[in-house]
């Protein structure tokens, strides 16, 4: 058990490293001999990039300012995506940002934006009436998740845990275990699904709403009501991605470009349903792979909505509380302070 929490720990860990230089990474100032200040925002590819896709698709942005997107392929992987670049803000896992602040102290939570999109499927159902139920049926089987070290696979870790249910990390199946195998992301997992290599795996939004289309699999267990259930919070769901802002942004005198964040990211939600097709488009002009033809279903289900950091602070230290009991460093060793939530 202690073997498996250390690895789990270790990949979160370096995962967190990479998003700390690319958040402190940024310079002091980037305004041109015209007054023009340049505004890199970074966001991973899936349902954070669809958070920004109004923003996006509008256009527009406060005078003053030139606003330059980039959506790379995964929260572990912003630096080497953006290398030799600065990101002044980002959408970025939760506890990673409050990873980067616990180092450096120079993020903020400015708000969330996805409140969890995760989702098992399966080509088969569970056994059992109960949330402990489900997961004990699957003592014996293996289950892949998207990506060791990652929100999704925390987030499963820490349930199991919650309802005393062992797990490992291993190719041997065993009833007295649930295993965990990873793949990099949801493309990889579909094609087992199909073959059936895989009876059950992790995935985000939309890719659970092409696997189940395209698989044969169905949703067996929203991971958001799993969460409420073992966090006894208020309303179903959990502040996976959020938006960071470097302190440079915060110091009282980019009040415009500010908020014409804050009502684009508000806005957002309601204009990607009515425009999936939009959405689609949009997003691959910035460097998106993985959303191609969403529906309006599938970003209904990725529970996108925008909730600044006064509002969200509560649901967000319950989230990081959880993790931090778990594994402390998951959330860089200590729980952040109130200075972590921007109060503007």
């Amino acid at each position: 058990m202690k073997k498996k929490i250390f690895i789990a720990v270790l990949a979160l860990v370096m995962t967190a490293a990479l998003s700390v230089a690319v958040l402190a990474g940024c310079t002091d100032d980037d305004t041109d001999e015209n007054g023009i200040k340049t505004v890199n925002i970074v966001v991973p590819d899936g349902s954070p990039a669809i958070a920004l896709a109004k923003l996006i698709n509008d256009n527009t942005v406060p005078e003053g300012y030139s606003v330059n997107y980039t959506i790379v392929a995964g929260a572990t992987q912003i630096t080497t995506a953006i290398a030799n670049k600065t990101a002044d803000i980002a959408i970025a896992p939760t506890n990673i940002g409050a990873t980067t602040y616990n180092k450096t102290g120079a993020v903020k939570l400015y708000a969330t934006v996805v409140q969890g999109a995760l989702y098992m499927v399966g080509s088969q159902s569970l056994a059992g009436d109960t949330f402990k139920e489900n997961l004990a049926s699957l003592k014996g089987q293996t289950v892949y998740n998207i990506g060791l070290g990652g929100t999704p696979d925390l987030t499963f870790k820490y349930i199991l845990s919650h309802y005393g249910i062992e797990y490992r990390e291993t190719d041997e199946e065993d009833a007295s275990y649930v295993a965990l195998k990873y793949v990099t992301d949801g493309t990889e997992l579909m094609p087992m699904l199909k073959q059936g290599a895989a009876k059950f795996g992790i995935l985000g939004e939309p890719a659970v709403s092409r696997a189940n289309a395209n698989t044969g699999t169905s949703t067996v267990l929203d991971i958001q009501e799993l969460w409420k259930e073992v966090t006894d919070a208020q309303t179903a769901g959990f502040p996976q991605a959020s938006v960071f802002v470097t302190t440079e942004l915060l110091n009282g005198e980019h009040a415009a470009l500010l908020n014409w964040l804050s009502t684009g990211l508000m806005e957002n939600a309601a204009w990607a349903e009515a425009n999936p097709a939009t959405v689609s488009e949009v997003l691959a002009t910035k460097g998106s792979t993985s959303l191609k033809g969403l529906t309006s279903g599938m970003i209904d289900a990725c529970n996108l909505g925008f909730v600044s950091a006064a509002d969200a602070k509560q649901a967000v230290n319950t989230y990081l509380n959880a993790l931090y009991g778990f594994a402390a460093n998951t959330v860089g060793g200590k729980m952040p302070d109130d200075a972590f939530y921007y109060a503007g």
